[in-house]
């Protein structure tokens, strides 16, 4: 079958990121399995700044700890004078050793690239989502047309047969052709696969004063060329979705009964065989075609119980898209003035078919889980066995917000981002016993050197 990349109607994004992802997807043959290893990979880089940011954190706060009485005297005592106060304070820091800057600049670059991180993935990644989307309504929209443009051949030969068949008639890709066979799987009629449906037709096209505007090359007048998505709406509005007709002032006409009256190109409604109609027996033939589409699609996004893992796993949203939804994911500037009608006739009946919700929240739920662990057990290295906890600024109020953040992202995003944050986090809480024993040998060795100096002062002053 032909390729239709060149023509979906969003771009693929060629970020760092995806850039990144797709050479892994490549690689491994599954995007969800390449965020979880570039999730991996990203966590083991990360994790030695992690405990070094930790260790500072645990340092700064026992300094602050110790400082704090004395803090607290001067401000009681020298309070009303802001400049005397300000100057016993830096007195303070500098008999403890503490600069505010100091202790602060790894941290403010730390939690910079932590952000960097966080959003350039979660833009890329939706970014990503945009595409992926249009790519799969792409691949099932031409494969419809290309069904409706075998059977407008077939109606134009006046092929009833073909049509009275509706029931067995199936359809596939063979060669770059799209051929229809019947129940015993004989070819009955085929054509072209086709991912460009534009044309040019026998009318001119003219300028404001209504004369032929002419091809400065050729000479000739040049003439109106149907776009592929109008040529795929007018099939479609020939067999499948009538429009009403309109009047002068843009009104549905109606007719003596009170009844829309619809626009002549529309032959669904003639009947075919008995009391079925063409438009019955193409959405038949045409739905069960989609569907076979849709569940052997090249790329499928479902994973697990999540049915579309391009938007959130919530019940809240259907693993097959309204048209408003469609366009709310993609943008509308990615969208022709035809699509709705052309999304419409087919999407509406795949959904009845296989959609269903995309999901129940679960990432949220472990997203919010998984974050607390995380951060309940980065906490511990503020504690070492048999010593009272230091006290980090806002660690309670984190140990609530972050969680609360990260269900956040996972309710309203795509599920993929909500794996890159549930394995992200499952990653931060494995490796946390691990970096609490480094930081802790670390304040032993620190507390060590410390007791030899102190140990060689007092022997030097001895002497």
């Amino acid at each position: 079958m032909a390729t239709i990349s060149a023509i979906l109607s969003v771009a693929e994004p060629t970020g760092v990121w995806q850039t990144i992802i797709k050479a892994f997807e490549s690689g491994v043959g599954s995007y969800i399995l390449a965020v979880v290893l570039i999730t991996l990979i990203i966590r083991l880089i990360w994790a030695p700044l992690d405990t070094i940011n930790k260790k500072l954190n645990k340092k700064n706060a026992r300094i602050q700890a110790k400082m704090q009485p004395e803090l607290e005297k001067i401000k009681a005592k020298y309070g009303a004078d802001r400049n005397l106060l300000n100057r016993k304070t830096q007195e303070i820091y500098k008999r403890y050793n503490f600069s505010m800057t100091g202790s602060c600049l790894f941290m403010i670059l730390f939690l910079a690239l932590n952000l960097l991180i966080f959003f350039s993935l979660f833009a890329g990644l939706n970014s990503m989502a945009d595409y992926k989307i249009s790519q799969e309504y792409d691949y099932l929209k031409y494969n419809y047309a290309n069904v409706l443009d075998l059977t407008n051949q077939e109606y134009e030969k006046n092929n009833t047969q073909f049509f009275e068949q509706y029931e067995t008639l199936s359809f596939e890709v063979v060669d770059n052709m799209i051929v229809a066979k019947n129940s015993e799987g004989e070819i009955i009629a085929q054509t072209e696969y086709k991912i460009d449906f534009s044309y040019e037709t026998d009318e001119n096209q003219v300028d404001a004063e209504g004369n032929p505007i002419i091809d400065e090359t050729t000479g000739n007048p040049l003439k109106v060329v149907v776009s592929s998505d109008e040529a795929i709406y007018n099939l479609v509005t020939k067999f499948v979705s009538p429009q009403p007709k309109l009047d002068e002032n843009g009104q549905v006409v109606t007719d003596e009964n009170g009844e829309t009256v619809y626009d002549e190109n529309y032959v669904g409604g003639e009947i075919v065989v008995g009391e079925v109609t063409y438009k019955q027996a193409i959405d038949t033939y045409v739905t069960t075609y989609i569907v076979k589409c849709y569940e052997n699609r090249p790329e499928k996004s479902s994973f697990l119980w999540i049915g579309n893992y391009w938007i959130a796993d919530s019940p809240f949203k259907n693993s097959i898209f309204t048209y408003n939804e469609f366009v709310g994911e993609i943008g509308s500037s990615n969208v022709s003035e035809y699509e709705e009608v052309i999304y419409n006739s087919f999407m509406t009946n795949l959904d009845g078919q296989v959609g269903r919700v995309n999901g129940y929240l679960i990432l949220a739920i472990l997203s919010i889980g998984i974050s607390f662990l995380s951060i309940y057990l980065g906490n511990l290295t503020s504690k070492k066995k048999g010593e009272k906890a230091v006290k980090q600024p806002g660690g309670k109020v984190m140990m609530i917000v972050l969680p609360l953040i990260m269900g956040i992202f996972a309710i309203f995003y795509n599920s993929v981002f909500a794996i890159y944050l549930v394995v992200g986090q499952a990653i931060n809480a494995a490796l946390a016993p691990l970096e609490n024993l480094i930081i802790n040998k670390w304040d032993e060795y620190d507390e060590k050197k410390q007791q030899e100096k102190e140990n060689s002062v007092v022997s030097y002053r001895r002497k």
